[in-house]
């Protein structure tokens, strides 16, 4: 129930919250409408075996006073196999259903609209969502350069290594691993999450070009998973992982507007975020496989508090009437407190971590110059600085003298280009060249604990820089009535220019570049170094080039009735998914088409068929490097220390799929 998208590119220093270092795209949902209006849509996916159903009602209570209802609920068997057969011996058992991630939701919307007078308005939207999928956060294992029998004689992993619809997993069993989520979901991984969120926006005019406008937001998220944390599909990994994640957020922007007839306007705003978010974390030990173990290797809660400050600004100036000089800066000053709490003895213990607080001001600004000879052409420049605040890692519990922190994400550049309107405003043009430098550029890599399980954290990588050229065209042409073309381009130049802090891949040798950070407690007391040099890679998740194109054409077929067909492609060429490990995403393209017939006087009636990812290309953007033909535990293995690898031979990689093609057949009636 979209109401507007809005894509904003590069960096944005001035608004929507405290900054972004890459751009935003705000979702507005729709408003409550003038007239009464009731939709009911119903889908069903065959791929996946989707059922969907949508329910909105929306209009006006009284003068001054509109509502709209929105739901939606939906069910999924899931789109991938799960053909993995378990061994109780080894802590494992066979799943109960042979389709994986099945999930179920709901979510619903309220949206209240009042005017009561000329110079005042509210919008206020509540917001409650529930979801719950089974066999949660897995993946494929894509890459075993030693095979995926594990030293000891145990297959934890299936022999097809390789990217297709088959993802075997098995259950853990509850008398393997008996712990609380673990016995409470019968051994199948899961993650539930309940979310309540709103935003209230008032919007009083105190004058004649003078609005001031406040916009509060309150977010209330809640929830709980464990994994299968070695992707294991024949014995059981010899760890479980359970989290209790909760976040709350309240956030407060006040701004003044002017809208002066004259060459001079401005904006000035503040902006205040009281947050807290924490994790309680259960790591539990396979009883079936290391019964000296006890069932719960670690147990303790992180939680973070945020206080955030933030004053910004803005001057708009028109030199004449077709140039105007934009120019704005934001201040922020933040901090975040982190505390530890361990639960392993059955009492609380503070942790006393070597970083419990860290503070952080930032000056952003940014200028714009902006050239508009005719309604039809505009020219700008722009220089832009964002940042991405640091924070805690907070998803491992916490251990005395650990430095969870890492440091803010900085950006800095600039863009040119053009929008245009040509051939009679039937075709549009955009086209823009950047060139952005990143400082601490945030990104996500497996260390290795020295008591062997693998960690998974947010680190600063450095330095980056990306340059290039984006563009894109639309085309209705006159000559054929209801046809639309579209296309959009960008070519990306990019690299991480300073990358000298990235953990090892377990069993990486020194000539293959582990030869940084030495630690004397490595490799189980004896030394190795730790960090390699990714100087020089492209960023993660960066293609060099990519696309979208299609069409719509739309034509009359009877009395009231219209036949639509739409088809759109995307294209990519190959990127990173893994700093580790090195390991690309090869190139690819996807094709949706779909076909919709309407009819009524006012369209009151839907049918379609639609079909995204025809070709059934699965992709990834998210790979991680772990022992997993050894159960997860790096023990066996040798990292950085000569050119022995040990037993455990070297790293897997597996990466999280996206879901492949889906077919949908969709029936929606409108009620006005």
């Amino acid at each position: 129930d979209v109401g507007q998208i809005e894509v904003l590119k590069g960096p944005q220093s001035l608004f929507f919250g405290k900054s972004s270092p890459g751009g935003v795209i705000s979702l507005r949902t729709a408003d409550p409408t003038d007239e009464f209006e009731m939709i009911v849509r119903a889908g069903y996916e065959f791929e996946a075996r989707e059922r969907r159903a949508d329910f909105i009602v929306s209009g006006p209570l009284s003068d001054g006073v509109k509502v709209r209802l929105a739901s939606t609920i939906g069910k999924q068997d899931g789109f991938f196999y799960n053909n993995a057969v378990g061994n109780p011996a080894y802590g494992s058992l066979s799943p109960t259903t042979k389709r994986m991630t099945p999930a179920k939701d709901y979510k619903i919307r309220g949206t209240l609209l009042l005017d009561p007078s000329d110079d005042f308005s509210a919008r206020i939207k509540v917001n409650h969502v529930y979801d719950k999928t089974n066999w949660a956060g897995t993946g494929q294992n894509v890459f075993c350069p030693d095979g995926t029998s594990s030293p000891n004689g145990i297959d934890f992993i299936d022999p097809d290594c390789k990217f297709d619809r088959h993802t075997p997993l098995v259950r853990l069993d509850p008398a393997a691993f008996p712990t609380e989520l673990v016995i409470a979901n019968d051994g199948v991984p899961f993650n539930r999450t309940k979310q309540t969120y709103g935003t209230m926006e008032l919007n009083y005019d105190l004058s004649e070009g003078l609005t001031l406008t406040s916009a509060t937001g309150y977010y209330n998220a809640r929830s709980r998973s464990f994994l299968n944390a070695s992707m294991a599909s024949a014995a059981a990994g010899l760890i479980s992982a359970e989290n209790h994640f909760q976040r709350r957020q309240f956030t407060e922007e006040v701004r003044l507007t002017s809208d002066f007839d004259s060459p001079l306007n401005f904006l000035i705003g503040a902006y205040i975020e009281r947050g807290k978010f924490s994790d309680r974390v259960t790591i539990g030990a396979n009883q079936a496989l290391s019964p000296a173990f006890p069932d719960v290797l670690q147990y303790g809660k992180k939680t973070v508090r945020i206080e955030t400050t933030s004053l910004f600004g803005q001057v708009l100036y028109k030199v004449v009437p077709e140039v105007e000089i934009t120019a704005g800066v934001r201040w922020t000053d933040e901090t975040r407190r982190h505390k530890g709490v361990n639960f392993i003895s059955g009492t609380p213990v503070p942790v006393n971590t070597a970083v419990d607080a860290i503070n952080a001001k930032n000056f952003a600004p940014e200028v714009t110059v902006t050239y508009r000879p005719n309604d039809d052409l505009t020219l700008f420049a722009a220089l832009k600085q964002g940042y991405k605040s640091g924070s805690f890692n907070v998803s491992t519990p916490p251990f005395t003298g650990e430095d969870n922190s890492f440091g803010d994400e900085k950006v800095q550049g600039g863009e040119i280009g053009l929008k245009s309107r040509l051939m009679d405003r039937s075709m549009t043009f955009n086209v823009a060249a950047y060139y952005y430098k990143f400082t601490g550029l945030q990104v996500g890599a497996n260390v290795q604990a020295d008591n062997g399980i693998t960690v998974t954290r947010t680190v600063n990588a450095g330095k980056a820089r990306i340059y290039g050229i984006e563009a894109e065209v639309a085309y209705s042409p006159p000559s054929v009535d209801g046809l639309n073309l579209r296309a959009a381009f960008n070519w990306n130049d990019n690299k991480y220019t300073k990358l000298n802090n990235i953990p090892c891949y377990g069993g990486q040798t020194v000539s293959a570049g582990c030869n940084l950070l030495f630690n004397p407690a490595a490799n189980g007391g004896t030394g190795g170094y730790t960090s390699q040099d990714r100087s020089g890679v492209p960023l993660i998740r960066a293609p060099k080039w990519s696309g979208i194109f299609g069409f719509d054409y739309e034509m009359p077929v009877g009395d009231n009735m219209t036949l639509t067909f739409a088809n759109n492609n995307q294209v990519s060429s190959k990127y990173l998914t893994n700093l580790g490990r090195l390991w690309y995403q090869d190139g690819f393209i996807k094709t949706d088409a779909s076909l919709t017939l309407r009819g009524g006087s006012e369209r009151e009636w839907e049918f379609a068929l639609i079909g995204k990812n025809l070709n059934n290309k699965i992709t990834t953007g998210n790979c991680a490097n772990s022992n997993r033909a050894g159960g997860t535990s790096y023990l066996q293995q040798i990292t950085g220390r000569g050119e022995d690898v040990g037993v455990g031979g070297t790293d897997e990689i597996g990466c999280y799929t996206d879901r492949g093609r889906e077919l949908w057949v969709r029936f929606s009636l409108t009620f006005r």
